[in-house]
């Protein structure tokens, strides 16, 4: 879109500096491209303020700053209280840009997957841009919808939060068409303290908008939804579903096949919940009105971000890398596919730490120590919180203990014989994936999904 400086000051209800007009709007100062609107957004670690001049340098030709900053010479200067809150109204203004269905998606587990999933099923019939990575926050998401290309048609933009109220500032940017909630699970309990303050601070996301379409967890989920979105769509693979599939199975290398509406659809990622993702994205298809053929086909492509649900296969070793993040709920999910591959596989489960759980961390952990042990593993190794739990539970020998994952990679690699399935499974902070190249032998791995 086009950017003037008058357009700027209006949006910010700033009075507007000499006529400029701005090619983009950027954050950081060391990427700035010559012609764009410097925001110097103010974080724990960095003040943007401090690096403006630096910005000038780079050809910015305009600057976003909180009020009373000293002005930088030749930059159009727009002051504001809040800066991150400026850089969330120069994104609704984009957003508002688009001729589209904007899809807005949350959920304690599932966000990404959804979020890939959509993007593919929008994409059958408009140039849809996505969320990439995990940019899900006050600065992600603005930054997300200013990326969008000009011929932009669809927004899909993956919604998260840490703490009560950020949702809803999310809501207020994104303006959705269409709000997504996958689920409600223990998850940030350290930000939100219950998890039925999750779910309120979920639910926010949709007051106001035309057509939720939500998850079957926990089940009041519908109900707290209907309170405030025009009109809610339940989807998923239980009864009770305002859509559910005709019939569906886990298939090859566990990966679900679904018959929806006489549709079949084949997803190329593994796991039981990544069915349940699906029907979050075929639900909203209907609802736009997309030709199910096309979606079905759209999402047999589809490709999920490293690190989530990844098989990994080196040799007759397969791995399964789930450790970008977790907690209760995905760790769950993540024991289940396991479970469900595992064959005649000796299995491996490695741990670490749930992070953000707040009170209720040490419970949680001592519960989800009793699934894996339940699985009865061949082995089990684990970092973090989950090695007093696990010490307690009599594995003997079965289980490895380290400070941290690489030391865990060097002490259980020594104890795999060949053919085994293992799991990989902790909060985003453990960095449990460098343990993998200990496990692999140094052998590069076959992504298969």
């Amino acid at each position: 879109m086009r950017w003037t400086s008058t357009r700027v000051a209006q949006v910010l209800g700033t009075a507007p500096p000499a006529a400029a007009e701005f090619t983009g709007i950027a954050t950081d100062s060391r990427t700035v491209r010559p012609g764009e609107l410097f925001v110097a957004l103010v974080g724990p670690r960095f003040d943007g303020h401090g690096f403006v001049a630096e910005a000038a340098e780079r050809g910015a030709r305009g600057a976003v700053v909180r009020r009373g900053t000293p002005v930088v010479p030749g930059l159009a200067w727009f002051e504001v209280e809040d800066t991150l809150r400026a850089l969330g109204a120069l994104a609704r203004e984009r957003r508002r840009e688009v001729p589209g269905p904007v899809v807005a998606v949350t959920g304690s587990n599932g966000k990404t997957a959804t979020k890939a999933m959509l993007a593919a099923a929008l994409g059958t019939r408009w140039r849809a841009h996505a969320t990439r990575e995990n940019l899900n926050n006050l600065v992600g998401v603005p930054l997300t919808i200013l990326a969008a290309p000009e011929d932009t048609e669809a927004l899909v933009v993956e919604c998260g939060a840490s703490l009560p109220g950020e949702l809803a500032r999310l809501r207020q940017i994104v303006e959705p068409s269409v709000g997504v909630v996958t689920n409600v699970a223990p998850a940030h309990l350290e930000g939100f303290g219950s998890l039925e303050a999750v779910l309120r601070e979920k639910v926010s996301l949709l007051e106001g908008v035309p057509v939720a379409v939500v998850g079957q967890r926990p089940p009041e989920l519908a109900q707290a939804a209907g309170r405030l979105a025009a009109r809610v769509v339940s989807a998923g693979l239980a009864p009770g579903a305002t859509l559910a599939p005709d019939h569906w199975h886990v298939g090859e290398e566990g990966r679900p096949v679904l018959t929806v509406r006489g549709i079949r659809v084949a997803l190329p990622v593994a796991g039981r919940h990544q069915a349940e993702n699906a029907m979050m994205a075929l639900a909203v298809a209907i609802e736009l009105g997309l030709d199910l053929g096309a979606v079905a086909g759209a999402l047999a492509g589809v490709q999920l971000p490293h690190g989530r649900l990844e098989i990994l296969k080196v040799e007759d070793r397969v791995i399964i890398h789930d450790a970008y993040n977790a907690n209760p709920a995905s760790l769950a999910a993540a024991l289940e596919t396991a479970q469900s591959l595992k064959g005649n596989r000796p299995l491996v489960v490695l741990v670490g730490s749930m992070l953000e759980l707040g009170p209720a961390s040490a419970a949680l952990h001592e519960e989800m120590a009793d699934r894996i042990v339940a699985l009865e593993p061949h082995l089990v190794g684990a970092v973090g919180e989950f090695v007093g739990p696990l010490l307690q539970r009599g594995l003997g020998a079965r289980l490895v203990t380290a400070a941290d994952a690489e030391a865990l990679g060097r002490a259980v690699a020594p104890l795999l014989s060949g053919g085994e399935l293992i799991l990989l499974k902790a909060s985003r902070g453990v960095a449990l994936e460098r343990a993998i190249p200990y496990l692999t032998g140094g052998e590069s791995c076959s992504i298969t999904c």
